[in-house]
């Protein structure tokens, strides 16, 4: 018996932008191994991006008239979402938010139904999704409400740095009041879970980073470890968590590797950022945890002004595709074909 072959959602993102690339980089790439794509976007997009590969473009067909079947090895299908719309490139627009919008919504679709393992999502862009009517602030958000997952939580991957952002994309000053005993007590036990689950680690050791310059100096920098951050993780640790911290964040990532750090949580944006980007932004990931499917993603943006000149990095879509496959085989422990 062999192992099933892993299919995977693949949604092209803003088609204004590197997205058709990457997913043309994807398709041909060998970080896919064996696991299906069923790539959803632009199709017109996707085979300009694809013009002159071998092969030719892959078979095309509406997100309304594609039937799963068994996970074909190596086999590509592009599922067409833009419905006539022909973006314009190198800027966000309304069509080009509508048809990343839609890819993500069918890629949704197709996850909660089982037709595929997992979701690798390409670039979006907030403006173009905004302007297209969708009320989130990014794949994040929109993946926690399609699917009824709202203590779901962003983590940063490059290679063994695995960095949890607390909070994501608001003001520095709404942060502190952000900064409760409950959205920490989540974002540890979503992490755990994740680590468990996802990576085999039976015991995972988390770190948490205080909020104030030097761990708040006992008060004198504030009070949010003493009164929020450390009472969160003394509960967390009486449960039987190997968790510490609050950490002052300016020593929390020095000689990480040595420490047995499995995974650390930021509390705000460039907290975490700031050390994930230094550490393998090139080949980094940002994945969502906490989902009842699998989902990886791009670390960066749309990449506008560099949109069809064929200038794109690979790495992020590659480690992505990548991570997203050994996620899948890791969640359905090892299933084998009848």
């Amino acid at each position: 018996m062999s192992e099933r072959p892993v299919r995977l959602a693949l949604t092209i993102g803003d088609p204004g932008g590197i997205g058709p690339e990457l997913a043309a980089a994807a398709i041909a790439g060998e970080a896919r191994g064996d696991a299906e794509l069923c790539v959803i976007g632009s199709a017109a997009a996707l085979a300009r991006a694809l013009s002159g590969a071998a092969g030719g473009p892959p078979p095309v067909v509406t997100a309304k008239t594609w039937v799963a079947g068994p996970a074909t090895r190596g086999d590509t299908t592009v599922i067409d979402t833009a419905a006539g719309l022909d973006p314009p490139a190198g800027r966000p627009s309304r069509e080009g938010g509508l048809v990343a919008g839609r890819a993500i919504e069918k890629a949704v679709e197709l996850a909660a139904t089982g037709a595929v393992d997992g979701i690798v999502t390409g670039p979006v862009s907030k403006e173009g999704l905004s302007l297209a009517g969708y009320p989130f602030r990014g794949h994040t958000d929109m993946l926690a409400s399609l699917l009824g997952a709202p203590d779901c939580q962003m983590m940063m991957v490059a290679g063994r740095l695995r960095i949890v952002i607390l909070t994501r994309d608001i003001p520095l000053a709404d942060v502190p009041g952000l900064i409760t005993r409950e959205r920490i007590d989540t974002g540890v036990r979503v992490t755990a879970a994740a680590l468990t689950e996802l990576w085999g680690i039976e015991e995972p050791r988390i770190a948490v980073a205080a909020l104030n310059p030097h761990g708040g100096d006992g008060g004198l920098n504030g009070r949010e470890e003493l009164d929020t951050v450390a009472p969160a993780l003394e509960a967390l640790v009486l449960e039987g968590f190997r968790v510490g911290g609050p950490i002052p964040a300016d020593t929390l990532f020095h000689r990480w590797e040595e420490k047995g750090w499995d995974a650390f949580v930021a509390l705000y944006h460039d907290q975490g950022m700031i050390p994930f980007k230094m550490g393998g932004f090139a080949g980094g990931v940002n994945m969502t945890i906490g989902l009842p499917t699998v989902r990886t993603s791009v670390c960066h943006g749309t990449a506008y002004d560099i949109a069809g000149r064929g200038e794109a990095d690979t790495g992020s879509i590659e480690a992505a595709v990548r991570l997203a496959v050994e996620c899948c085989r890791a969640r359905r422990g090892g299933e084998d074909e009848p």
